[in-house]
């Protein structure tokens, strides 16, 4: 059974939730910048660190945009890896994968950090309680 990075109760349908998102910052060989959500699987990129992280911003407001509207924040969710307790219209807890299953499970999260010289970090975004 994989550990979970975060767990929240979801109590109330309006609320939002906050997660900590584990982000990675790397560059390649063009020297241009990534920063990598192993746990949404998103990436935004730019010439340097602000431009990656503002490109990674506008994807992950994408990916809520659309998962919301289309009603498969949830499903997605599950399929990274995610678990989403209750029912889908009205989860009791969402809890997030520990990275350490992430990279056990994603070749792509490995061959970042066995291939460039990577920094992490962590970044507050929130969900919307009925994911």
């Amino acid at each position: 059974m994989a550990n979970y990075i975060y767990s929240a109760d979801i109590n109330n349908s309006n609320a939002k939730v906050r997660i900590n998102l584990f982000l990675i910052h790397f560059q390649d060989e063009n020297n241009i910048h990534f920063i990598f959500s192993p746990h949404l699987d998103l990436t935004g990129y730019g010439y340097n660190l602000r431009e990656a992280k503002k490109s990674f911003n506008i994807a992950l407001d994408d990916f809520m945009s659309y998962t919301i509207n289309k009603k498969t924040l949830s499903k997605v969710l599950t399929g990274l890896g995610w678990k989403v307790k209750g029912s889908t219209r009205k989860p009791a807890k969402i809890l997030a994968p520990s990275i350490t299953s992430v990279i056990a499970n994603n070749r792509h999260v490995s061959d970042i950090f066995d291939n460039h010289n990577a920094k992490t970090f962590h970044q507050e975004v929130e969900f919307p309680a009925m994911v």
